[in-house]
């Protein structure tokens, strides 16, 4: 005669058979693709409002900035795409707005706080700006399982030039820095062969190289 206990002990042992776990590796699944989804997109607006910020960067330090850069920017990423639903062009006018919201900075034209005042604010930004990208890059690159290696290397490329920029603004404002023997120096040690020598041909081999990067904007007077 059959034990009712060992026949209920059968019957739990089925309702947590294949299809019961299934069922739990679907709703495992679901939550890592939503986990993931959220991670990316969160991703895509910070990696895109600090690319629009370093964009900024370099123009003002170029002397190319202009006064109503906010409202360009905002304009440009309202440009809708093909797909009004578009996840991408989202993060884009959220970044956008993000940026264009920021307090004024002493590095932003029409300032009047002097070129070394200007300076200093343009590279506190700037490093902090490359230093959050990697930050961004990294994590999002743990959550996919990717090595960040890549990232590392080329923000320390980027920090790179932006500290030979720096002083070469300081040499600009009469300061004894050097900055274009350092700056060869470090390139030499980058591990983007491509990227190297693309940057030794430029400095090398480009008459007005150190006269485009040895100045100071006007608008930092």
């Amino acid at each position: 005669m059959t034990d009712p206990n060992t026949m209920k002990d059968t019957e739990d042992d089925l309702a947590s058979g294949p299809a019961h776990d299934e069922f739990e590796w679907n709703i495992d699944a679901a939550a890592k693709l939503s986990h993931a989804q959220t991670a990316i997109a969160e991703f895509t607006y910070q990696i895109t409002k600090l690319n629009y910020l370093h964009a900024q960067l370099l123009a003002a330090r170029d002397g190319t900035l202009e006064p109503n850069w906010r409202a360009t920017i905002t304009t440009i990423a309202a440009e809708t795409t093909t797909e009004p639903a578009d996840t991408q062009q989202s993060a884009r006018s959220r970044a956008a707005a993000d940026l264009a919201a920021i307090p004024p900075a002493d590095w932003e034209p029409g300032r009047k706080v002097g070129w070394r005042t200007a300076l200093d604010a343009w590279f506190d930004a700037i490093k902090a700006c490359l230093a959050d990208t990697e930050r961004a890059e990294r994590h999002l690159r743990a959550e996919t399982w990717m090595s960040a290696d890549s990232v590392t290397a080329r923000i320390t490329m980027d920090r790179d030039l932006a500290t030979a920029s720096y002083r070469a603004g300081l040499a600009a404002g009469g300061l004894d820095v050097d900055w274009y023997d350092w700056l060869i120096e470090r390139v030499r040690l980058w591990p983007d062969v491509k990227r190297r020598n693309d940057q030794l041909d430029l400095m090398t081999l480009e008459p007005d190289y150190r006269q485009s990067i040895e100045q100071l904007p006007p608008y930092w007077a």
